[in-house]
């Protein structure tokens, strides 16, 4: 007795990831004895017509060469090819867990398959019988989108029963992505609140009160499409991911050169975010991060202003010689608040001025910064903001003045009295506003996003403050799994948290990703 393609049809597994599906199954084709049962005499032509009906963007496999020429199957991968998917290579050891050579390959192949996930697409993993290999595959995918291990193969469990890493390669995943430390995970809430208020508002950012009212009587329950994909996010988490490589470099700089100015080291981010917008800085500011990930390579809308003083810089670290102090200042700077020396309100004024050349932008920017770190500090967001004025003067006290004496009541109307969130102190105060009204972290974003005003860069900055507060809602929140980059965003966050512990005897831990400069 032996079991065939007619026998058995290949069957797939599947769960939704992101905005697409993951799918786990075994080797197409293979022709082999079995451990559980008769001899497998598939027909790859076969399993890979079920494959091309499935419609992968990608085909994941694990399995070795030799295995593959073992099973009768070498050409596998030109198969793949014909039914139109990428024939994604990443052989593990039949019960080993990835060694170095596989997780160098996996820097490549990781950030196109969650470009795939987020444009809805599928992605199929197999390795030899699809239960352990390529479980641990997708667990990881999981895990950098921010689930824990056992998140993730819950999911997986539920789709496949009986498929689950092996105890060494779920040690491995756990090397790889150990649990979030406490500071990690307020570093992570911060980062994806202002992502995920970023996407809810990246549509409706130029709509209307009435539009946003009509077609969300009941508040933003769905993100819509932008920019063709569902998630998107736009040029504020951009700029905010490129600002936060930015400190990490410049700390990885200080501590191994002994010297570092940081502004410069963080305009050498903005400049690279600039090179992804399809524009040419007159400084070299390097290639590498953040850089090379495809997804950032897409305008989004960006601020004018960013662009040209960007543009204009003839050196690093030069402030902008403008007079603008639109909320591009401030949306991008809440890793501030977590730089680990005490001139975290300075930093932020002064890679606002970047871009920024207003003295109300820079001032706003610190203020932000001020309100975020006291916040994360533990202090009730009330009394951050009152403190935070009080070192607060000009045009940005006037507003944050404005939103602690405004009415609790969570209105658009009362929103809008703030202003449109085109200006930094605008912005500043709406974001501030939605906290102090807020009952949880959605009744916070549908606040900073329901009005006619800048609804992507008001929602990401109060998503920033939102997600401090409400640290545990942010991960559980129905619309984030789909937010775009959030295993980027994950990374960074990770990074960040540890700058304070980064020291000349353990640089390892971020010199061999960061360069420093």
């Amino acid at each position: 007795m032996i079991r065939t393609s007619t026998t058995h049809p290949l069957r797939i597994d599947s769960f939704a990831v992101a905005n697409g599906h993951i799918g786990l199954t075994f080797a197409p084709g293979k022709c082999a004895t079995s451990l559980t049962g008769p001899e497998w005499h598939r027909d790859l032509d076969a399993d890979l017509a079920v494959v091309r009906a499935w419609q992968p963007a990608a085909v994941v496999t694990a399995l070795t060469e030799p295995e593959m020429a073992a099973l009768r199957i070498p050409g596998l991968g030109a198969g793949v090819a014909k039914t139109g998917a990428l024939w994604v290579h990443l052989p593990i050891e039949d019960g080993a867990a990835p060694d170095e050579v596989w997780w160098q390959a996996w820097r490549e192949a990781s950030p196109r398959l969650h470009r795939i996930l987020e444009h809805g697409g599928n992605v199929l993993i197999h390795c030899r019988g699809g239960l352990e290999r390529a479980p641990t595959i997708a667990a990881l995918l999981m895990m950098e989108r921010g689930l824990t291990f056992d998140e993730a193969c819950a999911r997986i469990a539920h789709a496949r029963p009986g498929a689950k890493p092996l105890p060494g390669q779920k040690a491995a995943l756990l090397r790889h992505l150990p649990p979030l430390s406490d500071k990690a995970k307020q570093v992570r809430a911060m980062l994806r609140g202002g992502a995920l208020g970023d996407a809810m508002g990246a549509e409706i950012e130029f709509w209307k009160l009435p539009q946003i009212r009509a077609r969300f009587p009941q508040g933003i329950d769905q993100l819509l499409p932008h920019d063709g994909m569902i998630g998107a996010i736009t040029d504020d988490t951009q700029m905010t991911l490129f600002t936060a490589e930015g400190l990490i470099n410049a700390m990885v700089r200080g501590v191994v050169r002994g010297v570092c100015h940081p502004p410069s080291i963080v305009h050498h981010a903005l400049l690279r975010w600039y090179a992804t917008q399809g524009e040419r800085s007159n400084v070299d500011a390097g290639d590498f991060g953040l850089v090379t990930d495809p997804r950032l390579h897409v305008r989004r809308a960006p601020g004018l202003t960013c662009l040209s003083a960007l543009g204009d810089a003839q050196s690093s670290g030069e402030k902008a010689r403008n007079d603008s102090k639109g909320c591009g200042t401030i949306m991008r700077v809440a890793s501030c608040a977590f730089w680990p020396h005490d001139d975290w309100r300075d930093l932020a004024a002064e890679t606002s001025a970047l871009t920024h050349g207003h003295r109300t932008g820079a001032e706003a920017a610190a203020c932000f910064a001020e309100i975020l770190h006291s916040v994360a500090d533990g202090m009730p967001v009330e009394r951050a903001s009152t403190e935070a004025l009080a070192h607060t003067s000009g045009e940005t006290a006037k507003a944050l003045r404005a939103a602690l004496v405004a009415p609790r009541d969570g209105t658009a109307e009362t929103v809008e009295t703030l202003g449109g969130g085109w200006v930094a102190e605008e912005a500043l105060a709406i974001a501030v506003y939605a906290a102090l009204c807020a009952r949880d972290l959605d009744h916070g974003l549908q606040i900073a996003l329901i009005h006619s005003g800048d609804s992507d860069s008001t929602g990401a900055i109060a998503g920033n403050l939102l997600g401090l507060i409400f640290l545990d809602q942010v991960m559980t929140h129905p619309l984030q799994e789909q937010v775009e980059c959030a295993d980027l965003i994950d990374h960074l966050a990770r990074d960040l948290a540890v700058l304070d512990k980064l020291t000349m005897t353990n640089t390892e831990i971020l010199v061999g990703e960061y360069h420093g400069w």
